[in-house]
This record gives C-alpha cells, structure tokens and sequence, in this order.
C-alpha cells in the first residue's frame, strides 16, 4: 500500500473537499471508478436494503450523538434522513462520482482525533482487502469520540420467522431464527467483495477477535429480513 500525508480538516460547511492523494493498494481495493452512482440506486432500493437503513439510523438515534460520520455514502438515504432530524453528518467516501462532503480513503481518514460522537461504516470494509481492515478500524475507532456502528456481510443460510401481533391493547413482534454460518467453505472474492464473514477464512469468532483490540462490543444483532448485513455496535474505550 501507498502511504499518503493525511491533512487533518475540520466537519465541511457546504464545500465539498477532495482529497485527490488516495492510497492503493496492489489488489486495487476501492478503487472509486469500480461502482457507478445508477449501481447504489438500483442495487439498493428493495426492502432488505431499508431494513438496514432503519438500524443504521435507529443505532444513530440510540446512540444519542450530535455529530455523525458516514463512511460510505451510498444512495444518501441514511444522511439525508439524519440531516433533516437535526445531526450534524459529514459524508466520506472513495467515489468522488457520489458527491459526498469529503473524498478520501477509509485507511486514512482526514478527521482529528475524536471528531464525531458517531461513525457509520456499514458494508464498507468487504471491499477492502483483509489485510487493510484492521488500519480501517483503528481509523474509525481515532475519528469516533462515543460509537462506531458496523455492518458486516454475514455469509449464512438463514430461516426466519417474524410473527406481528397488534391489537388495541397490545403490540408485539415474535421473532424466530435459526442461522447457519457456510464456515465450511472458503469465500472466494467476487467483483465487489475480497471477504465476508461466517466464511472458513474469515469466522465470526475471528471477526469478534479482530474489533475487540480496538472497541467494546457492546451489542451485535442481524437486522429482521435483512440477516446478511450482521451489525455490531462498538464503544469507544479509553486507551
């Protein structure tokens, strides 16, 4: 990989900011011109995807922050929606194409240290290669000051039941589960993704491992519909 000087800014103001020194890597992980602007709204408009918008914002909303960092811009869905309830959100990613406030590399974040109560990555590092994921987290770990919220894919086979139950008095959701992770068989890199998790190179437990050295982990659950995308919500300790 490329190291590159990191010059440290402050939350943009409505201009947005290129950081045109982007590093590399030899496999070429986020590269900006692999996904188009049409594929992350066309990809990701059906309902599993704002399944995961909904915990994404819900976890922000928990998490009671003022300032929001999200990683990965996507369809603007989530920012957009925390904006217009009052956060203060900052947008970053590698696609210069998507328009977010800053362009950058997650590896090396232009933020100070602590900048933001909260920071969303959420289905950003399986298009890193493995390798570069632990400097990732220790990025986002530096920029955060309370939480990191992550999403992860979870490579399972997954049976699910959710059962509504709504009268005038009572309201409740039933949900039974039953997930099986494909830990037998080695994950093969496709067009978008170098890794995934619950695959035999690349474990939950492992995974778990990994965010450990860097954050509590104060809660992890696989979104109703939507068990792919497995969340962990990570607290920011002290050092």
């Amino acid at each position: 990989m490329v190291a590159t000087s990191k010059k440290l800014i402050e939350p943009p103001s409505g201009e947005r900011i290129m950081l045109h020194h982007l590093s590399s890597d030899k496999e070429g992980s986020i590269k900006p011109e692999q996904l188009p602007k049409e594929f992350y709204f066309k990809k990701y408009a059906d309902i599993t995807s704002f399944i995961s918008y909904f915990y994404q914002i819900n976890s922000v909303i928990d998490a009671k922050a003022n300032t929001v960092l999200e990683v990965g811009i996507g369809n603007r869905i989530v920012s957009t929606y925390l904006r217009q309830s009052g956060y203060k959100v900052t947008t970053f990613d590698i696609n210069k194409a998507l328009e977010p406030d800053v362009v950058g590399d997650i590896r090396n974040l232009p933020f100070k240290n602590n900048m933001f109560d909260v920071v969303l990555a959420c289905e950003i590092l399986e298009h890193l290669s493995f390798g570069d994921v632990p400097r990732s987290v220790s990025e986002l770990r530096r920029v955060s000051r309370k939480k990191v919220v992550l999403s992860i894919p979870y490579s399972c086979f997954f049976v699910e039941n959710v059962l509504n139950i709504k009268t005038p008095v009572f309201q409740k959701q039933l949900r039974f589960g039953l997930s099986f992770p494909f830990f037998t068989s080695e994950f093969k890199r496709t067009g978008e993704h170098y890794w995934e998790m619950g695959r035999k190179n690349f474990q939950r437990k492992e995974i778990r491992r990994l965010l450990e050295k860097y954050f509590k982990i104060a809660s992890e659950f696989q979104p109703i519909l939507n068990p792919y995308h497995y969340f962990f919500i990570l607290e920011k300790t002290a050092d």
